[in-house]
């Protein structure tokens, strides 16, 4: 008798906390526009209008990352404390090649705090760089200068707008500026519900960029006629050393 008691209380304790956690992300909403960006030959950049809806009484945190990968480079130093010279090889295993933090000022001591779950704090306990006996904590911070360099690493504390609160909701809008040198493919972007330092709930958008037009044959030709498509650069530049040669022709020498 008392098993079956207890077995219909966790049963309805179950299906309350089931029931919970399908209202409470129901509140949280998002869209992307647009959800794809087409990758043209004069393409420059774009954006995205990231919107949506959380709780009345919510911050929206907004997250950009791109596909996990590994991602090598040379580590520098001084030779003889004199010359800055490489000194090794450096991966950084399962690192985002984009990562974009988009924020309101109400969230940014806590997003950058070193325990934040959300920040590139979180992200530098994620992952793993080799060798192991490099410092870490300072290499981090050199790749994400690196990246931030490249536009495809940061953070924007000011982005996130709200409108006024109706029904126990309130719309947020951000916009997402996508650089040049964010490469064709799949992209997730996260809206996290922060209240009083903890997430109580998360929506999730896929944003593509794919090529178009001449970018498009010109990557599929590269990938899949790769012989086809070294004659053809080979035969360019041939051709463009000719008309540099005919154009500057006599116009050399010391005078």
């Amino acid at each position: 008798m008392n098993k079956k008691i207890l077995f219909h209380i966790s049963f309805l304790a179950g299906l309350l906390a089931l029931l919970a956690s399908s209202c409470l992300a129901a509140d949280i909403s998002i869209r992307l526009e647009p959800a794809v960006i087409h990758i043209s030959t004069f393409y420059n950049g774009s954006s995205v209008k990231v919107s949506g809806t959380i709780p009345a009484k919510a911050e929206a945190f907004i997250r950009l990352s791109g596909l996990n990968r590994d991602i090598h480079l040379k580590k520098k130093g001084k030779v003889a404390g004199i010359l800055w010279m490489n000194t090794g090889d450096v991966t950084f295993k399962d690192v985002p090649d984009t990562y974009m933090l988009l924020t309101s000022i109400g969230l940014k001591e806590e997003i950058d705090s070193p325990k934040s779950s959300l920040g590139f704090a979180a992200l530098e306990k994620q992952i793993t760089i080799e060798p192991a006996d490099n410092d870490k904590s300072f290499l981090f911070k050199e790749f994400v200068k690196l990246q931030r360099k490249n536009h495809v690493y940061f953070t924007d504390d000011n982005a996130v707008q709200y409108a006024a609160a109706a029904n126990g909701l309130r719309t947020f809008t951000a916009i997402a500026t996508i650089p040049p040198k964010m490469k064709p493919g799949t992209y997730t972007i996260e809206v996290f519900a922060l209240e009083n330092g903890n997430v109580t709930g998360t929506a999730t958008k896929t944003l593509t960029l794919e090529e178009t037009g001449f970018p498009k044959q010109l990557a599929n030709l590269a990938f899949n006629h790769s012989l086809l498509y070294g004659i053809m650069a080979v035969l360019i530049a041939l051709v463009a050393g000719l008309i540099t040669g005919v154009l500057f022709k006599g116009k050399g020498g010391v005078h």
